[in-house]
């Protein structure tokens, strides 16, 4: 860890000068980490500036820079780390860190890691400026950066705000904010229930009594087959089909209609876990998604210092292709059918991959939700007449099998292998996988379901309406109501009645999207029907729905 440019008290002032600057305006507090203090010239003056201030660096120059602290006569909290440790700094929040790092060939990681245990001390929108110098270094510094879970604001050059960074710059400063990472980023952690909440509209807990059959007796014939309650299927170690592809191949093909090689196929425990390991579909290079995408894989990507680049909603057939010529992204990751139960057809989709196709770009579409209309409507019939395409399919949207955990991928035999590279083998249970496999033979369970939301889904619309919401429809087969939430008014108000709407999981990008939607699941019974209806009456001012 070393100190790039001369240790003066004239490049001190220099640097302090801008860092003022800087700090005053975009720091969230006055908490500032001083990383690879070196003689303690930066933080004595920070100090001196009304900043709380931690010095750190390794133990001998610490030692000069106690010594400048005491002749200073300001208050600096002295730190000694070591770099190359994996423990935690000895710190708590902090709104900014300055860093000056050395760039050779064999301290990036060390930097990397350093960077990263500095990231989980920074408040949320807490700011990280890196100092550099000679410019030349900007591409592996800004890749460093990022690498460590940041998002780059702006690049400045010789200690001047908005000035751009050239050849002739002598040193360039990186303007960073930290990045939301795994766990944090993830959609599990908007899942808490909130209190004061009579009806959760987020899900639909009454949908299972629909399907025919239910995957409760599905669940129940099972296990009274299986020989000892199940026993034997738990005791079975599948080394010899660790991606449950062999056993699988049969019931896929049929119920998706259409001929799917067992290489094509891979079973994980869940979606999310699919969605996890594919982040690396990406190998490195850009990944382009609808800003109301389900942005777990983004999270995980975005923690490794893969670029996501985000485009608005609603996205039809015709922006997919101009965003894929406009960006050529790596990977572009779908949600099919979209938040706002918006849903691209086969032909669209089929036009959207092979566009993609062309610019060198893989497809990844999560048909999470895509259950709801049925085998027939699925992008997995895609899968064999393309050759850059990976639909992921799930049991708890419709099935209402969230707790089973298992979920499979279906890829195009030309990234079929690459698949195989990410995803770990023998995931998915036993138990999990006959299950699914079973629920897969009984064909589409959905028809009564269907029916019954084509019943409820026009008073829904209607209730919401009438209190002025913009509402979006959607396919008119999806259990859910969008509806314009711009400033969060909209949650405001049914928060107020006692109900609880969903808001996307959006990735974690920065600066964050504003949240311009949520949506609601309709209610299906006529319980939960009640139940709305009254609760919505005090926002109508008395009127009677």
């Amino acid at each position: 860890m070393t100190i790039t440019g001369e240790d003066t008290e004239e490049r001190a002032d220099l640097e302090v000068s801008y860092l003022l600057r800087i700090l005053e305006t975009h720091a969230p507090g006055r908490r500032i980490l001083d990383v690879s203090c070196g003689m303690g010239r930066r933080a004595v003056r920070l100090a001196r500036a009304g900043f709380e201030v931690t010095g750190l660096d390794v133990s001998e120059p610490l030692e000069e820079a106690r010594r400048y602290g005491e002749r200073s006569g300001v208050d600096v909290r002295w730190e000694v780390i070591d770099p190359l440790a994996i423990v935690d700094l000895p710190l708590a929040t902090v709104d900014a860190a300055i860093y000056i790092p050395g760039l050779d060939s064999q301290a990036n990681v060390n930097q990397r890691r350093l960077l990263r245990r500095i990231r989980y001390h920074l408040a949320d929108n807490g700011l990280l400026v890196v100092v550099h110098s000679p410019v030349l270094h900007i591409a592996p510094l800004a890749s460093l950066v990022k690498k460590a879970g940041f998002a780059i604001e702006r690049v400045d050059a010789d200690f001047t705000p908005g000035l751009p960074v050239t050849s002739q710059s002598e040193t360039m400063q990186i303007i960073a904010r930290p990045l939301s990472v795994p766990p944090d980023s993830l959609a599990v952690r908007s899942w808490r229930n909130p209190s004061g909440v009579r009806l959760d509209m987020r899900y639909a807990p009454d949908e299972d009594q629909l399907l025919d059959p239910s995957p409760r007796r599905v669940w129940e014939d099972l296990i009274r087959a299986a020989s000892r309650n199940g026993a034997d299927i738990v005791n079975n170690y599948p080394v010899d089909d660790p991606y449950g592809c062999e056993r699988g191949v049969e019931a896929v093909s049929r119920f998706f209609n259409c001929e799917i090689e067992p290489r094509q196929l891979t079973f994980a425990p869940g979606v999310t876990s699919l969605l996890h390991d594919l982040c690396g579909l990406a190998d490195g290079g850009l990944i382009s998604a609808p800003v109301l995408v389900h942005g777990d894989l983004e999270a995980w990507s975005l923690a490794r210092g893969t670029e996501v680049r985000l485009f608005p909603e609603p996205a039809t057939a015709v922006q997919l292709m101009t965003e894929l010529d406009a960006i050529r992204p790596a990977l572009l990751h779908l949600d099919r059918p979209n938040f706002l139960g918006q849903v691209l057809s086969l032909d669209e989709m089929e036009e959207v991959i092979k566009a993609a196709a062309r610019v060198g770009a893989l497809v990844l579409i999560d048909e999470s939700a895509a259950p709801y209309l049925g085998p027939a409507g699925s992008a997995a019939r895609l899968v064999s007449r393309v050759d850059n395409l990976i639909v992921l399919r799930g049991y708890t949207k419709a099935y209402s099998w969230g707790g089973l955990r298992a979920g499979f991928a279906l890829a195009s035999g030309g990234v079929a292998r690459h698949v195989r590279e990410l995803i770990s083998p023998l995931q998915v249970s036993e138990l999990a996988l006959h299950a699914a496999l079973k629920l897969l033979a009984a064909g589409d369970i959905f028809e009564r379901l269907r029916q019954r939301i084509r019943l409820m889904k026009p008073q829904s619309i209607e209730m919401l309406a009438a209190l002025g919401l913009e509402v979006i429809k959607g396919h008119e087969d999806l259990p859910w109501v969008a509806f314009s939430d711009a400033g969060g008014e909209a949650t405001r108000m049914l928060e107020h009645c006692g109900i609880c709407a969903l808001h996307p999981a959006t990735a974690p990008v920065f600066p964050k999207p504003p949240g311009a939607f949520a949506r609601i699941t309709i209610p299906l019974s006529v319980e939960r029907m009640e139940l709305f209806r009254e609760l919505l009456s005090d926002a109508y001012a008395g009127r009677v729905l």
